[in-house]
């Protein structure tokens, strides 16, 4: 492969941003990417800060204990209802069937949620 600028000088590496072919008089080295012009030298930088934003937000190379936000919410509202139906028959003695629909809905939607995240790796 060439570069794209210099069609006789065999090319070192691909832009990160344009994703064209650079030569070594081309490619500017921005330390995690080779750029070909100023501009996108600037694009490779934005491009490496949403990256290492995104790794922060989805904690990636981040194990944690904790279970997955989601994960929490849906098994907390799960109990909370279930709680609630339970309450119910236990002073009433009748069932009621609204509250152990949302929460045995939010239970199930807890466990894939985990388990969606589990194989996706994911710890946020």
């Amino acid at each position: 492969m060439n570069c794209f600028s210099h069609n006789a000088a065999p090319a070192v590496g691909v832009c990160k941003a344009c994703q064209k072919a650079v030569c070594v008089e081309c490619s500017i080295d921005t330390g995690r990417g080779l750029a070909c012009s100023p501009a996108c030298e600037k694009e490779v930088g934005e491009l490496n800060l949403i990256m290492d934003k995104s790794k922060q937000i989805y904690s990636i190379g981040v194990t944690s204990k904790l279970p997955h936000t989601a994960v929490l919410m849906y098994s907390f509202f799960g109990l909370v209802f279930c709680s609630a139906a339970i309450y119910q028959y236990a002073t009433r003695g009748r069932f009621d069937f609204i509250s152990s629909a949302f929460g045995l809905g939010f239970l199930v939607f807890g466990m894939l949620a985990y388990i969606r995240n589990k194989r996706l790796n994911l710890n946020c």
